[in-house]
């Protein structure tokens, strides 16, 4: 059993398996001790109650608890109740990787080759054979390229600023404006007077800073994440939502799903997970391709309903007066319900 990568989804993998009895495990980790930590520490660190949950991730590592999404837009500021943490990710990823029972190896993988039945994974160090392999390497996956033959639909490089700041508040805070097209700028809390904020590259820019980070978002429609005894999870199947940019959970429950699917000898039940689970619904992108065609008369247009801030309520007279707008405002409520 060979998994390629140990960011959320590649170490979760390891950790679900193990918990199963999966036994001979070796993950394969690019990164250096140092920037594996650099990388894995600029980030939102978001993740939703409802997927830390369902994921079966191990808890304790949340160091701030959430209940609110405030979106930002052309001077109206709404309110969505949400309940979710931002957790330390590289405490998280250090206590599934130290209690994964799995090898670990640093190396990059070059190539990857279906040999029918088998895997032959070529390294810049070694070559490995396996049969059953798991592609959680990420925006770039060799794994996704080579077996799967797929590439996203949308990337985009996004960075994340650790600025000082106030770090105890319960929002996560959201602003949408023509300054970042089809996009938005994010502000959540971290820890030790630290706040995350990010945006798409070229957009803004933030300083000082404590630290930066740059990571790339993937997005598509296709679904296909299992062929042979390959899977791929995580960023490497693109599963992050096109809305809210959720990547954290649906990593997390697409390696305990898929780490369900090896120990049953069955991967069926994890492929169509993925193509039935509203998480990876095509309107999300759909809506995403109708934002990012959005102008200011359309920011405003679609605001207006809110100026006196969320509601139920408000959101049903905003799909009937702006039907256009429907699915737009359907699969923003939606990600941020299911998709972070």
């Amino acid at each position: 059993m060979l998994i390629v990568g140990s960011g959320p989804a590649g170490a979760s993998a390891a950790y679900q398996l193990h918990l199963r009895g999966v036994d001979g495990v070796t993950v394969i980790e690019r990164m250096s001790d140092e920037r594996y930590c650099r990388y894995h520490r600029t980030c939102g660190e978001a993740v939703s109650e409802r997927l830390l949950s369902l994921s079966g991730a191990p808890r304790g590592f949340e160091i701030r608890r959430v209940n609110r999404i405030r979106i930002s837009c052309g001077g109206t500021d709404m309110d969505i109740p949400v309940n979710g943490a931002v957790i330390d990710r590289v405490a998280m990823l250090d206590y599934l990787r130290s209690n994964s029972g799995a090898e670990f190896v640093r190396d990059s993988v070059v190539s990857v080759k279906d040999e029918g039945g088998s895997f032959l994974v070529r390294c810049t160090g070694e070559e490995y054979r396996c049969r059953y392999l798991i592609g959680a390497d990420g925006a770039f996956s060799v794994v996704r390229r080579d077996v799967f033959g797929t590439s996203p639909e949308v990337r985009f490089a996004t960075v994340n600023n650790l600025v000082t700041g106030r770090s105890d508040s319960e929002v996560l805070e959201f602003r949408v404006s023509t300054q970042y097209p089809g996009a938005y700028r994010w502000d959540f809390p971290s820890k030790d007077g630290l706040r995350s904020v990010g945006y798409v590259v070229g957009t803004d820019d933030v300083s000082p800073y404590v630290e930066r980070g740059i990571r790339f978002i993937v997005c598509g429609r296709d679904r296909s994440v299992v062929k042979g005894n390959c899977l791929i999870i995580g960023d490497a199947a693109m599963l992050v939502n096109p809305i809210c940019y959720g990547g954290i959970g649906a990593a997390m429950m697409s390696a305990r799903k898929a780490a369900e699917a090896i120990a049953s000898g069955d991967l069926g039940p994890y492929q169509r997970w993925v193509r039935k689970d509203v998480m990876f619904d095509h309107h999300f992108m759909d809506a995403l391709e109708t934002f990012r065609g959005w102008d200011g008369k359309d920011y405003e247009d679609a605001v207006r309903p809110f100026r006196n801030g969320y509601s139920v309520l408000r959101g049903v007279y905003a799909i009937l007066r702006c039907p256009r707008w429907a699915n737009l405002y359907m699969s923003i409520w939606m990600a941020f319900r299911k998709g972070w």
